[in-house]
């Protein structure tokens, strides 16, 4: 499995972004434009970027064990592809790929960056920085064991942010979106379902010791 990830995407240039743009396929253009704000296309057209470079460059690295994570260089990245992906939406918004077979990719945003995995099998992940949190979410989603773990940690807001990139790589796994009956009981439910959560930091490193958390849910591979 490979992740890609890429700081501030909304730094991007209005040049580059409509360059990224006018070298996809109309349907992919259109779910780009679609989204009203410059973040949220330069996003969407990052996420697209990231997933055609491994396509074309990384293919070994999607089909290995254990994960690579990278972070990506735009600068790097040429079209066009000999065969340029697809996107297409399951039931809740979860993406997929229809022109190349065995491929799995999944996709996450905060405000401060964007990351795309790909693999050879289902996967969801989340990438989440240090995010501010409320005592009456941490009451609602969290099970007695997390409440405990925040209760004692040093960085609270560092603590949220990974635990929280679990439960939302979870969801976006099985691909039905945040069920919030759920939210206390998804590493029960991961286990019960035999898929296995991988948490790791992710220090960046273009802007000083800034740390990401990113969550990767896949089926547990059978030895």
């Amino acid at each position: 499995m490979l992740v890609y990830y890429y700081r501030n995407a909304e730094r991007l240039s209005a040049e580059l972004l409509d360059s990224l743009v006018a070298s996809m396929p109309q349907q992919q253009q259109d779910i780009v434009l679609h989204y009203k704000t410059h973040r949220q296309r330069c996003e969407q057209a990052i996420a697209y970027t990231m997933l055609c470079h491994a396509l074309q460059n990384d293919l070994a690295l999607i089909n290995a064990s254990p994960t690579t994570i990278k972070a990506f260089p735009l600068s790097a990245f040429r079209l066009p592809l000999s065969a340029l992906p697809i996107w297409a939406f399951g039931e809740h918004g979860k993406p997929y790929i229809t022109n190349y077979e065995g491929i799995h990719f999944n996709i996450s945003h905060c405000r401060e960056a964007v990351a795309v995995g790909i693999s050879d099998h289902e996967i969801g992940i989340d990438i989440e920085g240090r995010r501010r949190f409320s005592d009456t979410l941490i009451e609602r989603a969290f099970s007695d064991e997390e409440k405990a773990i925040m209760k004692d940690c040093d960085d609270p807001q560092k603590e949220f942010a990974c635990i929280w990139t679990r439960k939302e790589a979870w969801f976006k796994y099985t691909g039905t979106g945040i069920l919030m009956d759920h939210l206390k009981t998804t590493e029960a439910d991961a286990r019960d379902a035999d898929c296995i959560i991988h948490t790791s930091p992710v220090v960046s490193t273009n802007e000083g010791d800034e740390v990401f958390w990113l969550s990767i849910a896949e089926k547990r591979r059978q030895i």
